[in-house]
């Protein structure tokens, strides 16, 4: 089954950077214009400048973003800021957080590498189908740097909790190597466990485990690709050289400290015609009830999770409305069963034609995680429509992976995102 392992990280050398929060940032995925410049300012060794240096117009195959991005890592790492511990090591990362809704939060991931698997296999299960243009990006960027410059995010089932309890061990016996705090009331905590009879221990926990990509869906087939590609053109293939191998955060699924958000839908581009009549076509399928406000709205929607698909929908200039089906049908598959696939299935596609699955209709749709910038993103006329969903749990994702099936784009938003720039994985020596 899955073989993860123990690896020399690539870490920031706490000498050279007076505060490592100045250099680590979200991932690479979340990160907009403006924020990127605003990482880019906080400190010359932010990680977003190996991340997602930007192209210019005098650009060449010689000297692109690419190989910017590649020059700068060697040179952190020839200048010591960026340091390789010399002993193969699992990390603890403590993300310690505040939940959107009020509450403290602590999420507990071991930071290693895992083989790579083909999907088909069942050893790495996905949830969410991937698109083109972001593998081609991020397959460029491995290219040239050989390293995986940030981690995939994955789930595991461990009812015993055997690899959870070594690392609650581990950590109240050790002090972490990396402590800090974000500016978002987030701390990050790092431990590097390099004792052979604790990893050891992990290692055969694993051995018999599947593995569930919580995000990072694209990466991961960028790391296959570039595997392949590896793989091609060596004359010599053993099967155990680092590009076999991906950078990953494994978190027990069982975990309380896992919270998943809603993805809210925003559709433009619509037929004027078709949205005037949406509300009447909605009603002859589903029951559509008024609401005066959002928070009104969410606290009956809450109320209905895991009993019936509810959806907040809002217009310019109408009432909020929630939109409820019928209890899913218990002999349907997992997927069918999801509100998010009934989202995009009877309301989405089925009221307004638009189909995700294709590039014109994914060019319609765009996402929020905040229910209030959804709303106000229609009320500025930005957007024609926000439907807002209720979350998707972790178990449903598990069930509908284990089926061979995969949920809409942007079904799920684990809170908060994992931190880039505190390990780094490199595929071949500096």
């Amino acid at each position: 089954m899955a073989e993860v392992l123990p690896f020399p990280g690539v870490r920031f050398n706490p000498d050279r950077i007076d505060d490592l929060v100045d250099v680590i940032t979200p991932p690479y995925d979340v990160i907009y214009a403006p924020d990127r410049v605003e990482l880019e300012k906080q400190h010359p060794n932010n990680i977003v400048r190996l991340i997602l240096s930007q192209p210019t117009d005098q650009d060449t195959k010689q000297n692109n973003q690419y190989t910017r991005s590649a020059n700068l890592l060697h040179q952190w790492i020839n200048d010591g800021v960026l340091v390789q511990d010399d002993q193969p090591s699992y990390y603890i990362y403590n993300q310690r957080f505040i939940l959107p809704e009020g509450g403290v939060c602590t999420r507990r991931a071991l930071v290693a590498v895992g083989r790579l698997e083909k999907f088909t296999d069942r050893i790495v299960l996905p949830h969410e189908k991937t698109l083109a243009a972001p593998k081609a990006d991020r397959l460029n960027l491995m290219r040239q740097t050989h390293a995986h410059l940030s981690p995939i995010f994955l789930l595991y089932s461990d009812k015993e909790g055997l690899v959870e309890r070594e690392m609650l061990d581990f950590t109240d016996a050790h002090d972490p190597v990396v402590d800090l705090s974000s500016r978002f009331g987030a701390t990050h905590q790092v431990w590097q466990m390099v004792d052979p009879e604790i990893n050891d221990r992990i290692r055969q926990v694993f051995s018999n485990k599947t593995l569930l990509i919580a995000d990072g869906h694209h990466r991961y087939e960028t790391s296959i690709a570039f595997r392949d590609e590896i793989r091609g053109q060596a004359e010599n293939w053993c099967g155990d050289e680092p590009y076999n191998y991906v950078m990953m955060n494994l978190v027990r699924m069982e975990s309380n400290g896992l919270a998943v958000l809603p993805i809210h839908r925003l559709l433009n581009n619509l037929d004027l015609d078709l949205l005037t009549h949406a509300t009447a076509k909605l009603s002859a399928a589903f029951e559509v009830n008024p609401f005066e406000n959002l928070d009104s709205l969410k606290m009956a929607q809450s109320k209905l999770a895991g009993v019936k698909p509810a959806f907040g929908y809002y217009t310019k200039g109408d009432q909020f409305q929630l939109i409820v089906g019928q209890p899913p049908n218990e002999t349907d598959s997992s997927l069918g069963r999801l509100d998010i696939k009934i989202l995009h299935d009877q309301i989405i596609k089925g009221v307004f034609g638009v189909d995700t699955t294709n590039v014109a209709g994914q060019q319609k749709v765009s996402y929020k995680v905040d229910a209030q910038q959804a709303i106000d993103s229609v009320k500025s006329g930005e957007f024609q429509v926000a439907i807002l969903p209720n979350p998707t749990k972790v178990e449903q994702v598990y069930d509908v992976a284990l089926e061979g099936d995969t949920m809409p784009q942007k079904s799920t938003f684990f809170y908060p995102k994992l931190a880039t720039g505190l390990t780094i994985h490199l595929m071949r020596p500096c």
